[in-house]
């Protein structure tokens, strides 16, 4: 069974980037978290090159059917709503899946 990243790339405005990392860091990043099947949860900040977005969350779970499962998820649409209703109208994101191929 191969482990699927859901990765999230983001950017905000810097007026609410402390706001925006206390956030996903205590609240968003957990919640996704209780999600069964979900593996582990990491954030990072663009250092160096030139992709449009300067956060990326990197979501594990447990295989590609898991994955799928929870992006046709009421959890799913109620964090995308959650971060709309707080953030919206003050980021840009995109989310892709990936399954893993090697090892």
């Amino acid at each position: 069974m191969a482990v699927a990243l859901f990765v999230v790339r983001a950017n905000i405005t810097k007026e609410q980037e402390a706001a925006f990392n206390r956030w996903y860091n205590t609240e968003h990043v957990p919640q996704v978290l209780r999600y069964n099947g979900a593996v582990s949860a990491r954030r990072y900040r663009r250092i160096i090159g030139n992709d449009k977005y300067e956060y990326m969350a990197v979501y594990e779970f447990a295989s590609e059917e898991v994955y799928r499962t929870f992006m046709a998820s009421d959890q799913l649409k109620e964090l995308r709503a959650e971060y709309d209703k707080y953030f919206g109208s003050v980021s840009e994101r995109i989310g892709n899946g990936y399954v893993q191929v090697w090892p």
